[in-house]
């Protein structure tokens, strides 16, 4: 049972990462404001929504059936059972992290957006609650991966946390800049991006990108959105400061 219902989210979690990966890039590249940009950007959005929290519900499930999950139908020894429950686990646990990310990042460029100087609705229950588990869950797959030496997690880890924390800080710091916001907004969904093109290169694409990098060069597709995603960051919020002025 458990196999089956994870197989739809799955799909349904495939079918809408795929449009919001191509959607991305419509409203990024669109005159910001139009409506155009505002159409595709929702569209992004809500893919995203569908995506992160598909996560979450498939994540919870490997951490609650890490076997049924995964290989129903074989009878396994305890030992190789114990093992692949574990792994499952600490894998369920990221991507539950990553599944937050995207949720999170998702959620406050929206709210701010809306918002714009009135910072009063960001502070509403369900969004502090949302980056209070972000930021749990990076300090727990932070713990892990320093104990396993897995460096990947850990850099996503601290990720987490960092958000988490730089979130809390634009929410309650004493005052804004002019147009703050709409940086904090195009930082924030451009991180919604990353999240999703991530975990597309590392685990959709994985089995193609692992016939074509091997050894430490596997890295690669694991690090090349955030790279690609920070230039872009860097890039259109230098642009918009300057077209705004803002300090």
């Amino acid at each position: 049972m458990s196999y089956s219902v994870h197989q739809i989210l799955f799909y349904l979690h495939v079918a809408c990462g795929s449009v919001g990966l191509i959607v991305f890039w419509l409203p990024m590249l669109s005159k910001k404001g139009n409506g155009f940009h505002k159409q595709y950007g929702k569209i992004f959005a809500y893919g995203m929504f569908a995506v992160s929290i598909s996560g979450v519900f498939m994540s919870l499930m490997l951490l609650i059936d890490p076997v049924g999950v995964r290989i129903p139908d074989r009878n396994l020894p305890i030992d190789e059972a114990y093992q692949l429950a574990t792994q499952n686990r600490e894998l369920g646990t990221f991507l539950l992290m990553l599944s937050l990310l995207v949720f999170t990042n998702t959620k406050h460029s929206l709210l701010v957006l809306k918002a714009k100087d009135d910072r009063s609705m960001l502070r509403n229950t369900s969004h502090m609650i949302s980056i209070a588990v972000l930021f749990i869950a990076g300090v727990v797959v932070g713990y892990f991966s320093i104990t396993e030496g897995n460096i990947l997690f850990l850099v996503f880890a601290i990720l987490s946390v960092v958000i988490s924390v730089g979130l809390i800080h634009y929410i309650f710091k004493r005052t804004l800049k002019k147009r703050e916001w709409l940086i904090e907004h195009l930082g924030n969904i451009i991180g919604s991006g990353i999240g999703a093109y991530t975990a597309f290169f590392a685990f959709g694409g994985g089995r193609f990108f692992n016939d074509i990098f091997t050894g430490q060069m596997i890295l690669i597709p694991w690090m090349l959105p955030g790279i690609v995603g920070g230039f872009a960051t860097y890039y259109l919020t230098k642009k918009y400061r300057l077209k705004y002025k803002v300090a």
